[in-house]
């Protein structure tokens, strides 16, 4: 039984149709996440079990960038999936993320923002970096 899923916040029309076309090729289930579901626990969007749906609607913003949240799949198939991606034109997509013991009780908007500061942490880091080669 394949039981790949991937989540899909923010993303335009043209790039949806992109993903869901990758995602049917390669038999991965998949959930377009409304803005209103954005506090719901991840797990509980994948339908793992123990999770629950919380009921709560968010009525925020939207999130600025797009996020791909990824359960189920192996090295393999996270590889080939990403590459595929790619291939159709999908372009990089800067929040990319798997389901975790740590994070599947999470909600969409706490992972968004720790991808977000992540990401500041790491062009820190590689700014670093680059001043003491140059030095």
């Amino acid at each position: 039984m394949n039981n790949s899923v991937a989540l899909l916040y923010n993303f335009n029309e043209e790039k949806l149709k992109m993903i869901k076309m990758v995602c049917m090729m390669m038999q991965v289930r998949f959930k377009e996440v409304a803005r209103a579901e954005y506090e719901q626990p991840l797990g509980a969007l994948l339908g793992i079990s123990g999770i629950e749906n919380h009921g709560e609607v968010y009525q925020g913003e939207e999130f600025q960038e797009e996020m791909l949240v990824l359960h189920g799949f192996d090295g393999s198939k996270l590889q080939k999936f990403l590459i595929a991606l790619q291939r159709v034109g999908v372009g990089r997509i800067e929040l990319k993320a798997m389901i975790t013991e740590n994070n599947k009780s999470w909600n969409g908007l706490a992972l968004y923002e720790e991808l977000c500061q992540e990401r500041e942490a790491f062009k820190k880091m590689e700014a670093e970096r680059r001043n003491k080669v140059q030095k």
